[in-house]
């Protein structure tokens, strides 16, 4: 057995370890602590300072809708073989013949193109039943071209007659944005869209537009009407809206207060909050159209709690 001494002396040493270490770990503690509270009163008279610069703000988006146009069905005057010139869509004149029965010759009553296909929604496909309602568009199919060859009954028909000239007209739903809605505005209110990425912009009249949410349903005039658009009623394209001038700013820049947007401005020393107009853009970023100026310097993350004077050095 060992003294009854040495064990006393054994336990004083551990707890004199402990003790050591406690305050050790005490005064690492502190020290952190007052470490991060000059560090976090150093970035708060220190804070990462950005300048505005001037840019160009142009915003595009899809738009995937459907086409209307009027039309009238052919039909055969008579039994027969059918045989027609050409399986693609074409001008042709009042009059003309368009395709035969047993030879015998099959006119059109007014000039417009001609199409000997159909889709199955000839004389359903009318303005009165797809606007009105807020929903997904109705099932349809690209145009089944008929078959030379097809024996047909009289009153059959053997294609459909777009009567020309005519506009040409989309129904589409679109994102609502603040360019959107500037476009809308306009007291002659169109849409510049462009059919392919490098393609011209054309200018497409708005006809009747309306909305629900963040969703908005246009009618739009389209300000062409080849006759190839006729193999479907389907219609994309991309929609070019707003040009403004203003700044770019990374979002961190621009707080809500109260329902206004709010930005610091870098005055000498001073921090001053100004309100700003504008909207999200893309990527993380704020386009500001009103409140500030290129070349003004802001604070880049706006809400930390700013004591209102900085030091730059």
């Amino acid at each position: 057995m060992e003294p009854e001494g040495r064990n006393a002396e054994g336990g004083n040493g551990l707890f004199g370890r402990l003790v050591y270490y406690a305050a050790f770990l005490l005064i690492f503690v502190g020290v952190g602590k007052v470490y991060l509270i000059w560090l976090e009163n150093y970035r708060l008279l220190h804070p990462e300072i950005i300048e505005a610069f001037a840019v160009g703000y142009i915003e595009e988006q899809p738009l995937n809708g459907i086409l209307l146009w009027d039309e009238q069905l052919v039909y055969a005057p008579r039994d027969g073989v059918l045989t027609y010139l050409s399986p693609l869509p074409r001008r042709v004149s009042k009059g003309e013949v368009v395709a035969a029965l047993d030879g015998a010759a099959v006119k059109v009553p007014a000039p417009g193109y001609f199409f000997p296909a159909l889709d199955g929604q000839e004389g359903h496909w009318v303005y009165s039943r797809l606007w009105p309602e807020f929903a997904p568009f109705p099932f349809f199919r690209s145009a089944v071209l008929l078959e030379n060859g097809t024996q047909l009954r009289k009153g059959a028909p053997i294609g459909k007659l777009v009567p020309q000239p005519q506009f040409l007209r989309c129904i589409a739903y679109l994102d609502n944005s603040p360019s959107i809605a500037l476009s809308l505005r306009r007291k002659k209110a169109s849409l510049r869209i462009r059919l392919d990425p490098e393609g011209k912009e054309r200018e497409a009249e708005i006809v009747a537009v309306k909305s629900s949410g963040q969703k908005i349903k246009v009618c739009l005039r389209l300000p062409f009407f080849p006759a190839s658009v006729l193999h479907s009623r389907a219609f994309s394209c991309r929609v070019i809206a707003g040009d403004l001038q203003g700044v770019m700013l990374p979002d961190t820049a621009v707080v809500t207060r109260d329902g206004r947007n709010v930005v610091f401005l870098v005055q000498g020393s001073r921090v001053l909050s100004q309100d700003v107009e504008g909207f999200p853009a893309d990527n993380g970023h704020f386009f500001i159209t009103r409140g500030v100026a290129p070349g003004n310097k802001l604070i880049l993350h706006a809400d930390k709690n700013l004591s209102g004077v900085i030091r730059l050095w």
